[in-house]
């Protein structure tokens, strides 16, 4: 409990994005795994002052990436931020269902925090104010919605998330044509110029639509050395993180940004689902831009993936797998 109640100290003085940290975050910050943390938090030292943000039914464990974890005294200051909104919407929308009730928004958070979440709701839409990423349908039913979700992706974009993985990091539920590049680019079977059929088994190509056969290679020619196996996303993952934080003076602190630019062949989408691996698997954490010691730029901000109202910015390589 004390190095548990050091770090809630600690994030609360950074403030933003960092405080309250979901449980998921806590866990991270501490070296422990979720469930633990969670026990730990069972105890009773820590009833009276340490709170969970969504509480338990019977054998329901509260889900680690959609629970925050506060001092009891900062009830208040947590209902009304930005931070719980965004929050519960990411929590409660669906992906063929993204504007949420407003009566929808406070369920399944701790009771004494679902009265002062409401009363700050509606003091919200009396007020007209909400975070710059929300939007808000006023009317007998208030909807709350991402203005994200409002706007028609771009043909060939990845799906709405659809599930939640384990880390609480969205996982797109479709590629959408996102094409496998393992074979270096080579046009897919169906395409002209990759039409192969001859019946002694020699490949054809296509000129001006008539199939030609391709010369068949001396049977005493030299066979040509077999490629190197391609790296794996997680092997270049690595190189690139390894050799980026070296530049950067070693903090094991490197901007998402800057990774995604070093594998600039891998799609946004393939790029976010192997790096939410690597997360489950421990191998790194990502972190958001607490915005005291280095204003982030646009691009920067762009690179960033939006998770339980966070934009996490930074990746870290962890060390307690």
């Amino acid at each position: 409990m004390p190095k548990l109640l050091g770090v809630l100290e600690s994030q609360r003085q950074l403030g933003g994005a960092s405080y309250p940290p979901t449980l998921e975050r806590l866990a991270e910050l501490t070296g422990e795994k979720p469930a633990e943390t969670s026990k730990a938090l069972s105890h009773e030292e820590a009833k009276g002052r340490v709170l969970l943000s969504r509480a338990a039914g019977g054998k329901k464990k509260p889900a680690p990436g959609t629970t925050l974890v506060l001092l009891a005294d900062d009830l208040e200051a947590v209902a009304q931020s930005d931070r719980l909104l965004e929050l519960q919407l990411q929590s409660a929308r669906k992906a063929d269902a993204p504007a949420v009730d407003l009566a929808q928004l406070p369920k399944g958070l701790l009771p004494a925090l679902s009265r002062a979440f409401k009363a700050a709701l509606a003091q919200r839409i009396a007020e007209r104010r909400v975070p710059r990423t929300i939007g808000v349908l006023t009317g007998k039913k208030p909807l709350f919605f991402f203005i994200a979700d409002a706007v028609l992706p771009a043909a060939g974009a990845p799906a709405l998330p659809t599930a939640t993985a384990t880390d609480g990091a969205p996982r797109p539920s479709a590629l959408n044509g996102a094409r496998d590049t393992a074979s270096h680019g080579a046009p897919d079977a169906a395409s002209p110029g990759a039409r192969d059929t001859a019946s002694n088994g020699a490949r054809t190509s296509t000129s001006n639509g008539a199939a030609k056969p391709l010369p068949v290679p001396s049977r005493d020619a030299t066979p040509a050395p077999a490629a190197a196996p391609a790296a794996s996303f997680a092997e270049r993952f690595d190189a690139a993180f390894t050799a980026l934080d070296r530049d950067a003076g070693g903090h094991n602190y490197v901007t998402l940004r800057a990774l995604r630019a070093a594998l600039p062949d891998v799609p946004r989408a393939v790029f976010d689902a192997e790096l939410a691996a690597l997360r489950r698997q421990r191998r790194y954490s990502l972190d958001p831009s607490d915005g005291r010691h280095h204003q982030m730029a646009d691009a920067e901000r762009e690179a960033g993936i939006m998770e339980a109202g966070n934009l996490l910015v930074y990746v870290a390589r962890r060390h307690d797998a």
